[in-house]
């Protein structure tokens, strides 16, 4: 005894579902990487932070 195969309408229906749940699935997959930040900056060095070697302002009358 054969079984009736399905019609091909209702194999293409079916592969059209998988299909566009695969594909609403990997969307909606994105969004779930956790909030997106800058990471917080980093300290200058201290060579940066001060002027070389002079004490004064430049411009000043002590120059």
């Amino acid at each position: 005894m054969r079984l009736p195969s399905p019609p091909a309408s209702h194999i293409r229906q079916g592969a059209r579902i998988i299909a566009g749940v695969l594909v609403l699935g990997s969307l909606l997959a994105c969004g779930y990487k956790g909030p997106l930040y800058l990471p917080p900056p980093e300290d200058p060095p201290a060579e940066l932070t001060s002027p070389p070697g002079h004490d004064t302002a430049p411009g000043s009358p002590a120059n």
